[in-house]
């Protein structure tokens, strides 16, 4: 992996088995949009980039590296071979006809609570609605960044809430599961950061 500190960002070079678009919208995520210019933004860590595509790589425009090493970088788990990963899982004729239709999704690395609040607002959804519930949510509770985007609102907030104040989200049944987990991060009851550590059939449980 390369980058380069450019006036106007980074730009990142020579990354094997990485398309960024690819992996912002599979489903993984579901904050990340398309601008009218076709560059691809989202809000991480309460930091918003803004993304283009040119014959070089990829441009983060407004990024320093400070953010980008350490943002950006481990979100898109640049620092990984995925291009080896593939090479050695292809040898299964099934795995490698899905490599070549999806090659360059990676797996993002997002924060533990985002990621678990998402999933529950995903059952039973679809991509456009959990999108526009996961907005709404981060517009109502998030705190505005100097890009005039919304941080993912914490657990401590969302645990300060009723089921009532969720309710302008229109996310139905959902708002008692989003509230239960998020009392149950803020009471100690759950550690999502302990789960890195354990055995993979205790962290499962």
């Amino acid at each position: 992996m390369d980058y380069l500190k450019l006036e106007n960002g980074i730009l990142l070079k020579d990354v094997k088995c990485l398309d960024i678009e690819l992996s912002a919208f599979c489903g993984q995520a579901f904050r990340w949009t398309k601008t009218d210019e076709g560059f691809i933004k989202g809000t991480v860590m309460g930091k918003t980039a803004l993304i283009e595509k040119n014959d070089e790589g990829y441009l983060f425009h407004g990024t320093d590296e400070d953010e980008f090493k350490n943002i950006w970088m481990p979100y898109f788990d640049l620092e990984t071979d995925y291009a080896g990963i593939c090479e050695k899982i292809s040898p299964d004729e099934n795995i490698k006809k899905a490599v070549e239709m999806y090659y360059g999704i990676r797996i993002l690395k997002q924060e533990p609570w985002e990621a678990l609040c998402s999933f529950i607002i995903s059952q039973n959804n679809n991509i456009p609605r959990i999108s526009g519930i996961i907005d709404r949510l981060c517009r109502l509770f998030g705190e505005e960044n100097e890009k005039g985007e919304f941080s993912f609102p914490t657990y401590e907030k969302i645990s300060s809430l009723t089921v009532e104040d969720l309710a302008p989200l229109k996310a139905g049944f959902r708002n008692k599961y989003i509230l239960d987990a998020a009392e149950k991060l803020n009471n100690k009851e759950i550690d999502l950061q302990k789960i890195y550590d354990m055995p993979i059939e205790e962290a499962r449980a």
